[in-house]
Parts: C-alpha cells; structure tokens; sequence
C-alpha cells in the first residue's frame, strides 16, 4: 500500500514537474527569447515617377503579422540617399532607426539597418505616338468618357448655373492628341476634348490623362479635367487642335490621334 502511494506521488510530482518546464519553454519562447528581426527585409520600397526621373519613399511591410511585430515595424525609420532623380540602374543607400526601449521590451534583435539597394521597375516614356499600344490608347478614351459621365453635373454647373442640370443626352469624344512633353518634371499624357450635349446646349470639355508611358495603365486617380474656352473662330471652324495648341505647345508636342 505505501510502494502504491510513493508511485502515485512520484508520477505526480513527475507530471507537476513536466508542466512546469513546459510553461518556463513557453516563457521563454514567447517572452523571454531574444528574436532576430531582419530590418531591411522588411522594407517596401514606393516609386513616384517615370525612369530618369522618379523618387521612392521607405516604410515598413503592413501585412498578416502579429500586434507586437507590426507595432516595432511602425517605429521603424528609413532614409534614403539619392531619394531623387533616380534612373533604372542607380543604387540608393538605405539606413534605418528603430525604438530601441521598444526592441528591448519586446525582446527583438534587429539585424541588417543598411543596405544598398539598386532601383528597377521604372517605367519608361514613350517616344511616339506611333509607339503606343492600340489597348492604352482605347483605354484612355474609356477612361475620358467614364470622367465625364461621372462629373457631368458639376461639369454643366462650371459656369455658375444654378439650375437644375438637363439630362445629358449625348457626348463624344471630337479630338484626342499625345502631349510629349518638352521638361523631365511634367509627364506625357493624353487629351480629348469631349462634346456634350444638355438637351439643346452644347458644351466643350477638355478632359487630361497624365503618367502616360510603358507602365501601360491609365492613372485613373489623376485624371483632371477643364472647360475648354475655345474662340469664337475656334469654334465656327471646329478648330480643336488650334485652341490644344495655343493651351500646350510651349510645354509639349502634341501628336494628334486621327
């Protein structure tokens, strides 16, 4: 009887014991071990511009990760050198910053807070019109005449007109050109002049598509647009191109699409 309660014991203090180690693993793996963190690996690199051209911006990875990762990420600082006029090819010099009291509290050992990284992926301008996909140069009319349909009513109203808007019976798209532009800092871009009926009143609007180049997209979140004034002679003679060339030809030059 007392060999059977000295083997209970013994298998409870031998269980009690292996619980023990496993929460002191648990401790340790969770809240005590020092965990590497590969700074630059977790870098996103951001490209505004066009190659010869572009600067990029540094900041840390949001994704799935946990609370306590993504909090020491956030206070994570990048700077960047050249962080401007940067061409296919360039290396950029990256150093990083970080929370120190913060790495230490969560126990983390950041590794890799410089790094030369070489910029690619920019993209190109396009010679020529002739150069240009059939698919972007379509994709620019769509994208023009969705402008349009959505803006029609503060389009109508440009002029101060209280009243209500018509119903906008009828658009088309009457002229379209490339602007190639003369200056690195402006962009190529495409350029319709759209005719718009309200009812019996027709009006002229100039809608604008920057950032044209290989990329081959249209960059929707920019498009802009602008009552064109034309001239009186402009207007009789439907002169479209004379009133795009009086606007842009000191800055571009100005293909236009047949």
């Amino acid at each position: 009887m007392d060999k059977q309660k000295i083997e209970n014991k013994f298998i409870y203090f031998i269980s009690l014991l292996g619980m023990v180690m496993i929460l002191v693993l648990i401790a340790y793996f969770f809240f005590l071990r020092n965990v590497e963190v590969d700074i630059m690996d977790n870098a996103q690199y951001t490209y505004v511009g066009e190659n010869g051209n572009a600067s990029v911006v540094v900041s840390a990875k949001q994704g799935e990760l946990n609370q306590r990762m993504q909090d020491f990420l956030n206070s994570v600082k990048y700077e960047v050198s050249p962080s401007s006029d940067l061409s296919n090819g360039d290396t950029i010099h990256v150093t990083a910053t970080y929370d120190e009291a913060l790495a230490n509290q969560y126990h983390y050992k950041p590794k890799s807070i410089e790094a030369d990284v070489i910029v690619e992926g920019l993209a190109n301008r396009y010679l020529a019109l002739q150069d240009i996909p059939k698919t972007l140069i379509q994709d620019g009319r769509n994208a023009a005449l969705d402008y349009v349909k959505e803006n029609q009513d503060a389009i109508y109203k440009l002029d101060g007109k209280e009243e209500k808007t018509p119903s906008l019976d009828k658009m088309k798209i009457v002229y379209s050109a490339y602007l190639k532009s003369n200056q690195k800092k402006n962009s190529d871009r495409f350029v319709y002049i759209v005719q718009m009926t309200y009812d019996s009143e027709v009006l002229y609007y100039m809608v604008c598509i920057p950032n044209i180049n290989d990329s081959n997209e249209i960059d929707t979140h920019n498009i802009y647009g602008e009552k064109a004034y034309l001239t009186q002679d402009e207007l009789d003679g439907k002169d479209f191109n004379g009133y795009v060339d009086r606007v842009y030809s000191s800055k571009y030059q100005i293909e236009q699409k047949k």
